[in-house]
């Protein structure tokens, strides 16, 4: 609350003064976004690349961004896994994985999964989010009155979703139709439940994302989750993810992009 009454202040004081204008020019510049910002950046993150420190190569620098969302992730982990919390690497984040054993391109945000069990059991240890990260107050997007998770399958998080609902101030997350958002360490984290659906007499989980309907995994493909390795460190993937990146980026996948990072190639 007092950073952002500073900033309003200053904000104030610096058009009263003449000055705005010529800093946002500046802040436009090229001078700035390719040059001056990431090296700053790269500075105040210095302590996070020191915490890592195992990742120092001669011959590679880990992105900061990527440093930030290991972080993220590595935390979410520790914090969670001794109350048999499993979260699974999905999107770009799993494409990087598999492909590089890194994040694929600059990760703007972190998408993770969570079977609907597994979801109830960190809904009810979510106040751990709040002692163990900064967090920052986030505004639902919805009308909470009448809110309610697309897919009528997902009861366990309808559940957990009325609760949310009955808050009647803003929370450090919010639930969107088929994941629930909140922003860690001043980076957006997508966590996507997935349930158990009875699809032509079979048992699929369904979820994450409500566009792809072919997005599916068998029983025990998110029941037991395979271990992968990506910088050196320990992540959670679902079973046999080549069928899901498939399905999620095409053929082509496997086609790496020459300007992101890669911690070693794997295909």
């Amino acid at each position: 609350m007092l950073k952002r009454r500073t900033l309003n202040l200053m904000k104030i004081f610096l058009t009263k003064v003449g000055l705005k204008p010529i800093i946002i020019s500046f802040l436009h510049s090229s001078l700035w976004k390719k040059y001056l910002h990431p090296t700053i950046f790269f500075f105040l993150k210095l302590p996070l690349r020191l915490k890592y420190f195992r990742l120092i190569r001669i011959n590679k620098l880990v992105p900061t961004n990527h440093l930030i969302v290991i972080d993220v992730i590595q935390k979410l982990t520790k914090i969670y896994e001794p109350n048999g919390i499993k979260f699974f690497l999905i999107g770009g984040l799993l494409l990087g994985g598999i492909r590089q054993e890194s994040f694929a391109g600059d990760p703007g945000d972190i998408d993770i999964g969570l079977t609907d069990v597994h979801f109830d059991k960190f809904y009810k240890h979510i106040d751990l989010i709040k002692k163990n990260f900064d967090t920052l107050p986030i505004k639902p997007t919805v009308d909470k009155k009448n809110f309610k998770i697309s897919d009528p399958d997902f009861s366990i998080i309808q559940k957990n979703v009325k609760k949310w609902t009955e808050e009647k101030t803003d929370t450090f997350y919010r639930f969107e139709k088929h994941y629930l958002q909140f922003v860690l360490e001043k980076q957006l984290v997508d966590i996507k439940f997935f349930s158990l659906k009875n699809i032509n007499d079979r048992k699929f989980w369904v979820g994450g994302v409500s566009n792809l309907p072919d997005v599916r995994f068998d029983p025990n493909e998110l029941l037991e989750l395979d271990v992968i390795r990506l910088y050196g460190l320990k992540f959670y993937s679902p079973k046999n993810p080549e069928k899901y990146l498939d399905v999620f980026y095409g053929k082509n996948w496997k086609i790496p992009n020459k300007k992101q990072f890669f911690w070693k190639r794997k295909i």
